[in-house]
């Protein structure tokens, strides 16, 4: 059980904190897809990193609600890592805020 656990919160901090590794994001992936719980924490933990303008610029991306953005970003971003639609490139753009075409669909939801 504190292995899961352990587990989660390494996943969580993937999602908030610096550049993973490759080993460390591929751990993610497989966390991922196969936990919803996880999956769940992952958007949870996500949210939690979003300030005021940040939020707004999400709510312009996301065509949403700046109450709602952080949530349904964090939503679409988790599902498209857990989908292998994003890949470990795209989380590394992310992180050094470099937005690409695809980054930008997959928060859209295209």
């Amino acid at each position: 059980m504190r292995a899961g656990i352990l587990t989660v919160l390494i996943a969580m901090g993937l999602l908030t904190a610096c550049t993973p590794t490759r080993q460390d994001y591929d751990a993610l992936v497989t966390l991922l897809q196969g936990s919803a719980r996880a999956r769940n924490e992952a958007v949870k933990e996500c949210v939690r990193g979003f300030d005021g303008k940040t939020t707004r610029n999400f709510g312009l991306l996301t065509n949403t609600s700046d109450k709602d953005a952080a949530r349904v970003g964090c939503n679409r971003f988790v599902a498209a890592i857990a989908s292998g639609r994003a890949t470990y490139d795209d989380v590394v753009d992310i992180k050094r805020h470099r937005p690409t075409p695809k980054l930008i669909k997959i928060f859209q939801g295209r």
